[in-house]
């Protein structure tokens, strides 16, 4: 069998997430940095077997929460009777929306695409200006699909940054979401 810590990458430090918008001519990134946990999705241990060099990077539009996952590696283990290397994308898959497995040059068009004309979903409560910058607040319904859509792409942080949290159910009926009101700003 394959020297397990050769083939094992930490998951915590292979996982970039990063927060992109719009520039000029291609997307800008904003912010990246790394979960503070991993077990809820890739187990207990927080590594990951069958890679070396592997660097799994999951972006967020910062204007619409559009996710996209690529995953690169420098080695990838060699299947040796019933040990492989983990399927990371069909490991994500369960954690978040498929859209998000895009190829990176069409998601960074639609980035670049969608941002001007994008407003989020809701009524506009209030505009204020500080420090220079614009601001404002919105306000809409979680029952909004448009809200749904945005809670759907964005709650995998739920996972990695708080510890025991999961993701809120969308689709359960008997969980209400009517009672809900989202706030952006």
């Amino acid at each position: 069998m394959a020297d397990q810590e050769e083939w094992s990458s930490n998951a915590n430090e292979a996982l970039h997430i990063s927060f992109i918008q719009a520039g000029r001519a291609s997307p800008v990134t904003l912010s990246t940095f790394h979960p503070k946990f991993t077990y809820p999705i890739f187990g207990e241990e927080e590594h990951i077997f069958g890679y070396q060099g592997l660097k799994i990077n999951i972006r967020f539009a910062a204007h619409d929460l559009l996710p996209n996952v690529s995953v690169s590696y420098d080695k990838k283990f060699k299947a040796v009777e019933d040990t492989k290397a983990l399927d990371i994308e069909e490991t994500l898959k369960e954690w978040i929306p498929e859209i998000s497995f895009q190829k990176s040059a069409e998601y960074e068009s639609q980035v670049q695409q969608n941002a001007s004309g994008w407003k989020p979903p809701g009524e506009l409560l209030e505009s204020y200006t500080s420090r220079g910058r614009k601001y404002e607040i919105w306000s809409a319904e979680m029952m909004d699909p448009a809200v749904q859509q945005l809670i759907e792409r964005i709650q995998i942080l739920v996972s990695l940054f708080i510890e025991g949290g999961t993701p809120i159910p969308l689709d359960d009926q008997d969980w209400s979401l009517a009672r809900w009101r989202v706030f952006f700003v």
